[in-house]
């Protein structure tokens, strides 16, 4: 029975292991954030996501003058491969009938950015009306070709 108890124990502490997303390699690493309704963020790093999110909440839950606000989720993970960031970082490009190219800043998702380069061609364009931005003129500087 007691040999039977020691491998019980071993896989209940190998199970969670198997599920958790580990990035691998040198300088690779998790990088999770939570904050509360004062809007304080804590931040913490792991080879694992979950425990990168649960020690940035942890901390959250114990130094938050309002731990019961304390707020996470995987959204709020960001993974770093070689010290490089891998989050989308999405650029697009509008043009308007006088072929201006008007840049957007970066932005995580592609469509957010399109409307960005959009918005700055239609308020700084001599012929804002005329504004157009084609997706093929977008590009995420992170992904790798």
């Amino acid at each position: 029975m007691v040999r039977h108890f020691k491998y019980i124990v071993l896989l209940l502490l190998l199970v969670p292991c198997a599920q958790a997303k580990m990035v691998q390699g040198n300088g690779s690493y998790w990088q999770c954030s939570t904050k509360d309704n004062s809007q304080t963020v804590w931040t913490a790093t792991s080879t694992f996501q979950k425990v990168a999110i649960n020690l940035a909440f942890a901390s959250c839950k114990k130094q938050s003058k309002s731990p019961n606000s304390c707020k996470t989720s995987m959204g709020r993970c960001e993974a770093f491969v070689n010290g490089l960031s891998t989050k989308p970082l999405w650029r697009c490009t509008a043009v308007d009938r006088e072929a201006a190219a008007w840049k957007s800043n970066y932005y995580s998702k592609r469509l957010d950015a399109a409307l960005a380069a959009q918005a700055y061609c239609k308020d700084k364009s001599d012929v804002p009306g005329t504004c157009y931005v084609n997706m093929v003129t977008c590009y995420n500087i992170n992904e790798v070709f």
